[in-house]
């Protein structure tokens, strides 16, 4: 009789293994990980995920990095400029010959917009409901573009700059490193 009851035992814990792991969860991983189609799918149908109601306290965190270029102090330069002149004579007796002279000119002088590089980051948490979450139509990529771009027109002070130290002349043409 021992021997049947460990039997049975053996078989309860083994077909209870059997089902928690053939749940959709059981694919999450240890701490709950799993795709965003599976998320929206717990929201639909918990039971399938071995949940008995919906997931709650869901938070969308948004980070943007944004690598820009800002303007500086115009840097400035000049450019040499040439003026030739070339004269010849004519007249019914004679004829002096073309002769070619360089007249001196002052440099032109221009303004050179300069940029230095840097670097603009952005952080916020949006709260959702999981009627939320089954209302979009946008993927994950889409609702924080749009959240964190509607974030930083509300308050710029959101975004953290730092430079670089990457400029770059528009006389030269060249990016400087720091």
């Amino acid at each position: 009789m021992k021997t049947f009851k460990s039997l049975c035992s053996v078989s309860l814990v083994a077909a209870a293994f059997v089902t928690i792991t053939s749940l959709p969860q059981a694919n999450a991983g240890p701490s709950g990980d799993m795709t965003y189609e599976s998320f929206l799918d717990s929201c639909k149908n918990p039971a399938a995920y071995g949940a008995q109601r919906p997931p709650e306290n869901i938070r969308v965190s948004c980070k943007n990095v944004h690598s820009t270029w800002v303007p500086i102090e115009a840097g400035g330069t000049a450019l040499s400029e040439t003026r030739n002149l070339s004269t010849e004579l004519f007249s019914d007796k004679y004829h002096v010959v073309l002769q070619s002279f360089e007249v001196e000119t002052p440099e032109f002088n221009i303004a050179c917009p300069r940029y230095r590089e840097v670097i603009e980051t952005s952080q916020i948490d949006k709260s959702l409901t999981c009627e939320q979450v089954l209302a979009e139509t946008r993927g994950l990529k889409e609702i924080c573009l749009d959240a964190i771009d509607e974030a930083i027109l509300a308050n710029k002070d959101l975004v953290e700059v730092v430079a670089t130290g990457k400029t770059f002349s528009g006389c030269s043409g060249v990016v400087q490193k720091p």
